[in-house]
């Protein structure tokens, strides 16, 4: 995988020297800012063993995400376009506090597709196909708004993009060939788990720690009339550093990998299609089995002018160290109306049912909630 990807990348930086050099008459990069506000409130209703509303959860819940984006370029009389993107996202997690910057990165476009550096999602999250919605704060698998507790911190939602093993904004290169037919093809390699290396930052390996993490992925995009389709599968591999701090002790899956697919049918004002995502979990089983998580999402959705509605369904599964499995399902049905230029109102009536395999029926929940939310970008 290093091979492939370095050699692309040699090839990108080949093409970008023979494209010719800057001249005075060429201009500067110039910065534009952009972002949203995201905010919603939820009704819940959950009930597991212990009764209604269980553990003093809260019946109604207020949340918010934001994030401001400050990103720029300039097109080069060779033809080749250069830029940077970097987001500020504000909120993150609880209570004040915010993640800072999040994702980050400089790129290098033309001919020869496009170079990235920086800090940014994988080429096969990147390429990820999404179940379709009718709501873009809300769904299955969005990492907005998630009120319900479903029972167990393993599930936060259904994911079919972010495989959860490491950190997913971690300094990587990449590369995303032109399209050619409608196909298109991506790699990416981050040489360890970290937002950067520098500054005392190249440390000996850490028990847990994730390094070569890299990923190839592909995807069919092409219009057939009044039909068109989407089609993506990626891969991405991950080394555990140091599984155990006795090294005679193996607990671990040493190479940790995802494997995803997914794809949507677009006809009118209609779509359908879904996602799958199956990762391998770092530890092992009691046993010393590898344990797996499957998620996959499925959608159709309607949109004609400012209205769209969508109805999802998505499932989770993951094995367990003992041998059990826990399973999570999601069924949603959500509404968007646009009421001006980025402007929208939201709404969302899910079901969630969460199954524990451990302790039998002791963790078990089941919830429904209303959700109402607007965005503002800009």
């Amino acid at each position: 995988m290093k091979k492939v990807l370095l050699g692309t990348t040699a090839l990108a930086v080949a093409g970008m020297v023979a494209g010719g050099a800057a001249n005075a008459a060429e201009e500067p990069i110039t910065a534009g800012i952009g972002g949203y506000y995201k905010a919603a409130m939820a009704f819940l209703s959950e009930d597991n063993d212990a009764g209604q509303f269980a553990d003093n959860r809260n019946s109604h819940a207020l949340g918010q995400d934001i994030e401001i984006g400050i990103s720029g370029s300039t097109t080069l009389d060779n033809g080749m376009t250069v830029g940077f993107v970097a987001n500020i996202e504000g909120n993150g997690g609880t209570g004040t506090g915010s993640a800072a910057l999040d994702e980050r990165w400089l790129f290098f476009r033309g001919g020869f597709g496009q170079f990235r550096i920086g800090t940014t999602e994988s080429a096969r999250q990147e390429m990820t196909n999404f179940a379709p919605n009718g709501a873009w704060n809300f769904g299955v698998n969005t990492p907005f708004f998630i009120f319900a507790n479903p029972g167990n911190a393993t599930f936060f939602n259904v994911r079919t993009y972010d495989d959860g093993l490491g950190n997913e904004d971690n300094m990587k290169v990449i590369y995303f060939s032109p399209t050619f037919n409608g196909f298109r093809i991506g790699a990416s390699y981050a040489p360890d788990d970290n937002n950067q290396q520098q500054y005392g930052g190249n440390t000996t390996d850490v028990v847990g720690a994730l390094q070569n993490n890299a990923s190839i992925s592909a995807e069919f995009a092409h219009d057939f009339g009044s039909v068109n389709i989407r089609l993506m599968a990626g891969y991405e591999q991950y080394v555990v550093e140091t599984c155990n701090a006795a090294a005679n002790v193996q607990t671990c899956e040493d190479d940790p990998a995802s494997t995803q697919f997914g794809g949507t049918l677009n006809f009118g004002e209609w779509s359908i299609g879904g996602g799958w995502l199956e990762t391998e979990q770092i530890a092992l089983a009691a046993s010393g089995a590898g344990r797996d998580r499957t998620d996959y999402d499925l959608g159709i959705s309607y949109w004609s002018g400012p209205i769209g509605v969508g109805l999802q369904w998505g499932h989770a599964e993951i094995d367990v160290a003992d041998g059990t499995q826990d399973e999570l399902d999601i069924y949603a049905l959500n509404a968007t109306y646009v009421i001006g230029p980025g402007i929208d109102v939201e709404a969302q009536i899910d079901m969630g049912e969460f199954d524990d395999g451990t302790t039998g029926e002791n963790l078990d929940n089941d919830w429904t909630s209303l959700l109402i939310g607007t965005s503002v970008s800009f």
